[in-house]
């Protein structure tokens, strides 16, 4: 189910005409239900459905029938203290990893966006790796179909996995068939693998690569990888079909002369983390001939697709030498005792272009800096996944908009397409990436600095995150183009 961001709505007595439209509404729901139809949004008691979202009962619909429905979920909403079937933390997280600040550091920042470019960079990424490539990601979704499944398991024909059409796949296979040592840190979320076929990671690991189901914390949020332990790749990019070809998403390649430190940095998190991992494990067997297909150690050819037009195209990557400052941190250790430090930093300007802000400490913050007569640009995406993140960043976002803040959403050219990016910008100084966004869970700030397993007192949700900033106008004026030219299609949010 993919969700909309919806209209504020502030509470008021129903009388007379306002109680006959709700159970009109009420009958409309039955029917819609009744008669099949699919529904992207349930608008509630408070609201009724106007083509693909929700207006005010008291407002005139002049939209068309969409998929939004009237009345609510008919699947209740897990409570927000429940423990995710994703997470497998057994000990308690103590903070231990103090950010990374360079001065002067001479670097080579390539940034990168998706739809434009993300797939070719990260592809070229692991093209160029000779001896090591780490990876993390919070997931791996197929693009043959062989990750989705309405039977309880996963899992395709060995022929058809072998055919893989996600471009990062056959990347690593190539990468592992011609010696390099891959390693892949995601999140367990209870899949088995079907009788008679073969899954994304089944295959992977039959082919010499390692898979570690993370749980150092709740969840592993991080979209990275390291090449030789002399590159990094910091983003916002999901391994899915939608994230690289559809949704608008930023990132940077990291690498240069005075590298090694953040290098190391990466690696301690990486080592830390590996270690609390326990591995995937093959269920199935197969025969010789299926394992004569699988292990095949051809070099695997595969296209690279190219981006969807739409009306900012970011040009191809470059490599921008620079010598500014630098800093990479991590969530959730001291991650927002850091954030906070760097907001409180801002004199005339904060521009951000994130997927949701549901944190009230951050949406405070940016209503108080505009209130302050900092200037303040906000560009959010116009979907967001899941009914309560949609609602806090709701609730965020009409606060801004009271305080006088033009709140604007993305443009998007297709129904599940996200401006799922994470990126800030200081001062017209500095910009600051992130695989997290301005929520409670990735900077989590945890008064005594420690995350326990559920069931312990103090436990909340918590993401392995990463954070980067750098000072350098050349690559500030690359994230600002793109902030700017997708401000010029946005449309301000209501």
């Amino acid at each position: 189910v993919v969700s909309q961001p919806s209209t504020h709505l502030r509470k008021k007595k129903m009388k007379g005409p306002s109680l006959i439209v709700v159970s009109v509404l009420v009958v409309i729901a039955a029917l819609c239900v009744a008669n099949g139809k699919a529904c992207c949004k349930h608008c509630g008691d408070a609201s009724k459905a106007c083509g693909d979202g929700c207006i005010k009962l008291t407002d005139t619909c002049h939209t068309a029938p969409g998929c939004a429905c009237n009345g609510t979920s008919p699947t209740s909403t897990p409570a927000p203290s429940s423990d995710p079937a994703y997470d497998h933390q057994t000990k308690t997280y103590v903070n231990q990893y103090e950010p990374l600040e360079l001065s002067s550091a001479n670097l080579n920042i390539t940034p990168f966006f998706s739809p434009d470019h993300s797939v070719d960079t990260i592809v070229d990424f692991m093209n160029g790796a000779q001896t090591s490539l780490d990876v993390r990601t919070p997931g791996f979704s197929s693009w043959s179909h062989c990750t989705s499944s309405t039977t309880g398991c996963v899992g395709c024909k060995i022929t058809t996995m072998s055919g893989e059409k996600c471009p990062f796949f056959q990347a690593l296979l190539n990468a592992a068939h011609r010696g390099v040592a891959v390693r892949i840190i995601t999140n367990d979320f209870g899949d088995t693998t079907c009788e008679g076929e073969i899954s994304l990671f089944d295959f992977l690991v039959l082919n010499g690569i390692q898979v570690g189901y993370f749980t150092s914390v709740t969840f592993d949020h991080t979209k990275f990888l390291m090449r030789d332990k002399k590159a990094a790749s910091i983003s916002s990019v999901n391994w899915t079909r939608n994230s690289i070809m559809n949704n608008r998403e930023a990132g940077a390649i990291i690498e240069g002369p005075d590298s090694a430190a953040i290098m190391d940095f990466l690696s301690k998190v990486y080592e830390g983390d590996w270690k609390l991992t326990y591995p995937h494990k093959v269920a199935q067997t197969y025969s010789s001939d299926d394992m004569a297909i699988i292990t095949d150690k051809a070099i695997r050819n595969f296209t690279v697709p190219d981006g969807p037009e739409r009306p900012y195209m970011t040009p191809k990557p470059t490599a921008i030498s620079t010598s500014g400052d630098f800093t990479v941190w991590t969530s959730p250790d001291f991650s927002y005792k850091y954030l906070e430090n760097q907001l409180n930093s801002v004199k005339k300007s904060f521009l951000i272009y994130i997927y949701q802000v549901t944190d009230s400490r951050l949406c405070n913050w940016i209503v108080n800096a505009h209130k302050s007569g900092i200037h303040v640009g906000v560009l959010v995406s116009r979907r967001i996944y899941g009914e309560d993140d949609e609602r806090m960043a709701s609730l965020c976002y009409q606060n801004m908009t009271e305080a006088g803040i033009v709140v604007r959403t993305a443009w998007q050219f297709s129904l599940y397409m996200y401006n799922h990016q994470k990126f800030w910008i200081i001062d017209d100084k500095y910009v600051t990436f992130s695989t997290g966004n301005y929520s409670p869970s990735d900077y989590p700030g945890q008064a005594n600095n420690t995350y326990p397993p559920y069931g312990e007192s103090g436990w909340m949700k918590v993401n392995r995150d990463f954070t980067v900033t750098v000072a350098d106008t050349d690559v500030v004026g690359v994230f600002d183009k793109v902030f700017a030219e997708d401000t010029k299609n946005s449309t301000i949010w209501h």
